[in-house]
């Protein structure tokens, strides 16, 4: 790819298309109900542990075949999307993530369970790159950083619905099951995203160069691609920022919770509203980086934001080597964690962008999954670290390393406010 002299896009092309607001509502509830999905078996745990007699581990077990299914469907179903389109891709994935989550909630065992998980994790990890990289086709550049923020504001109302959602069918006496079959519901979406939605002009263009070089141009191709010295840079780059963000992104949301209850003390409640309270600032955080990375860059703003979950975590560990800490104390650290959260809407939306049009989808699902396969192992190494200093202490540490994102963004261009076609590694 060449640098085009003109970075910043005229103003009549800032406006989003009727087709691009329209994937923009499709992926945020897409990335809602996925995070539902990746959330429901935790908050439901309790009681299938209960009726399958099943044991810590193997609960456990569950939990990290969901994980390594969202790997695989990292990256399996963008080549899907690669072949068939951007659309198809995404049908496939919601597709896979309702109907399995289904199958959870008639499942007659255990085992059934297991592989219902280990399937929908496959359809929930191909959104993600699908998704993103739809998207960023689409919008026009200046409005890029705010719909990628946008449509990964979907994560924490994800959550929220989840627990909505189990609080309620609990509520009626349903039963665990109840919660799986409702979110079978978003398996609708998939017609009205086959016939609203059309595929991106990259992506045809891409079909005809395809249908011209047949033999270089297949999925498998594209993914050794990845690692030619025309892609290698921007794959070592995109690769590394979804390694590092998952450090950071992924202790945070598991071991906070932990922290809050064994190192401060604090009753079931009050962790639940302290974390209540750091992913409702965090949908903020979220909707709030994409405009920010606009006006200021993906590079500047991802360092704010790195830096504030530093600041946050430094605060928890000063608060942990006191006496005595109030609920109140905690306050202000849940506010900035919840902030620095959104540092994931800048780095899923830089990685969509830096990838050439030929390797964009496979390309993000790779970095995808590298980051996923990391956060399989980031609660393990974190929670043997605890054993022997604190919760807050581990959490540090991972800030520490995920902070490492800094250096790496540098290594790229600057990609806010520039026409896709205009980005290459080497400006």
């Amino acid at each position: 790819m060449t640098l085009s002299h003109t970075a910043f896009p005229a103003e009549a092309g800032e406006r989003m298309s009727a087709l691009a607001r329209r994937v923009l509502l499709f992926v945020f509830v897409a990335w809602a109900v996925d995070a539902a999905d990746s959330t429901v078996y935790s908050l439901t745990l309790p009681a299938v542990r209960t009726e399958f007699h099943l044991s810590l581990g193997l609960m456990g077990a569950i939990g990290s075949l969901f994980l390594a299914g969202s790997v695989i469907g990292s990256m399996l179903m963008p080549m899907l999307a690669d072949r068939r389109g951007r659309r198809t891709g995404m049908v496939a994935c919601i597709g896979a993530f309702s109907i399995f989550t289904g199958i959870v909630g008639l499942a007659p065992s255990g085992g059934t369970v297991a592989a219902g998980r280990f399937l929908t994790g496959v359809g929930a990890g191909g959104q993600w790159p699908i998704g993103a990289a739809y998207l960023s086709e689409l919008v026009p550049a200046r409005r890029r950083g705010f719909a990628m923020g946008l449509m990964q504001a979907g994560y924490p109302v994800g959550f929220f619905l989840a627990g909505g959602i189990v609080a309620v069918t609990t509520a009626l006496g349903w039963g665990w099951r109840a919660a799986f079959l409702v979110l079978t519901v978003p398996v609708v979406m998939c017609v009205p995203i086959m016939i609203m939605l059309r595929e991106t002009p990259t992506w045809i263009a891409e079909q005809s160069a395809r249908r011209a070089d047949a033999g270089n141009r297949t999925s498998l191709a594209v993914l050794k691609n990845l690692f030619s010295a025309e892609h290698r840079r921007t794959t070592v780059i995109a690769t590394a920022l979804h390694i590092f963000g998952a450090v950071f992104s992924f202790g945070l949301v598991t071991w906070v919770p932990s922290a809050i209850t064994l190192d401060f003390g604090m009753r079931s409640g009050q962790t639940a509203g302290f974390v209540m309270l750091s992913w409702g600032v965090g949908a903020i955080g979220y909707v709030a980086a994409g405009p920010l990375s606009d006006r200021l860059g993906r590079r500047p703003t991802l360092a704010i934001y790195t830096v504030i979950g530093l600041i946050a975590v430094i605060y928890l560990n000063v608060l942990h080597h006191q006496a005595h800490t109030s609920f109140g104390a905690l306050v202000a650290p849940g506010i900035l964690i919840g902030v620095s959260l959104g540092v994931a809407a800048i780095y899923i939306a830089y990685t969509s962008e830096i990838y050439a049009d030929a390797v964009r989808t496979v390309g993000l699902g790779f970095s995808v999954a590298a980051g996923k396969l990391v956060a399989v192992f980031v609660p393990v190494g974190l929670g043997v670290n605890a054993e022997t200093t604190s919760v807050t202490t581990s959490l540090l540490v991972s800030t520490i390393a995920g902070c490492l994102m800094v250096p790496v963004i540098l290594l790229g261009p600057e990609t806010a406010r520039r026409e896709l076609t205009d980005i290459s590694t080497g400006a």
